[in-house]
Formats: structure tokens, sequence, C-alpha cells
């Protein structure tokens, strides 16, 4: 799997959530179950070559020392298992994936500015990563 890789499971985005469809790496930094069962499993993702893989369980780190020290950001780690389906999405696809998602959202420059971003993205990394701070 190349990171990052997008959500494409989700049927309609929820602006307070926009951060968890986009993830840059098999981990979840956090001991809160609900983030893992709410946005990772048997959700499917498109990765940064446009293969889809499905988050298929979760495995928690075992060292002692970061169980005690989970009180500390990004220490406690939560390793997601993905498995390869063997499909893929077309750049169009994601792009009208993406397009879609976005349009749902509430308009405003910044949403216009990102779907301007997607009309020229050329790549899937483009498509899933290329937002402008």
């Amino acid at each position: 799997m190349i990171f990052p890789a997008i959500n494409i499971s989700t049927t309609k985005w929820i602006e307070d959530d926009l951060m968890e469809y986009v993830i840059y790496d098999n981990f979840i930094y956090t001991n809160e179950e609900s983030l893992f069962y709410k946005f990772y499993e048997n959700q499917f993702f498109c990765d940064g070559n446009g293969k889809i893989f499905k988050a298929v369980r979760k495995s928690e780190t075992i060292k002692t020392w970061r169980k005690w020290l989970r009180f500390i950001p990004n220490i406690w780690k939560i390793e997601i298992i993905y498995e390869n389906t063997n499909k893929e999405l077309s750049i169009e696809q994601l792009r009208n994936f993406l397009l879609t998602r976005v349009s749902d959202l509430n308009q405003n420059e910044f949403i216009k500015e990102w779907k301007i971003d997607i009309k020229n993205a050329k790549t899937y990394m483009e498509l899933i990563n290329d937002r402008k701070k």
C-alpha cells in the first residue's frame, strides 16, 4: 500500500471528519476504539497508485512502555492491517469520486479551490494529497 490513501467507502463526507478520510501511514495514534470502528473497519481505501485495499483488523502495539506512556501524544499506536482487493480505480474514477464528495460540502472559497485542484490533478497522489494550506 502506497501512502497517502483515501477512504472510498464513505458515501457522504462530514466536514468535521475531513481529516479522517486521508491516511498517511498504517497507524492510528490513539487508543480510542470508536475511531477504528467508525473510519477503518471494513472500509476501502484507494492508495497513491490507485490500488484498493480493505482495512480488515487492528493490531495494538504490545510494548509495555507504550502502555505506561499512552497519555503522551503519538506514543500509543494501533496498526491497521489492510488486505489487497486486487482492484483498482482509474484516475478519472477517483477524480469523479472526490468531486462528488467535495460538492456535497458547504461551498466556500476553500472548497471552490479544492475542486479546481481536483480537476487539474494528473496523478493519484495529487488527487489524494494536493491541498494547499
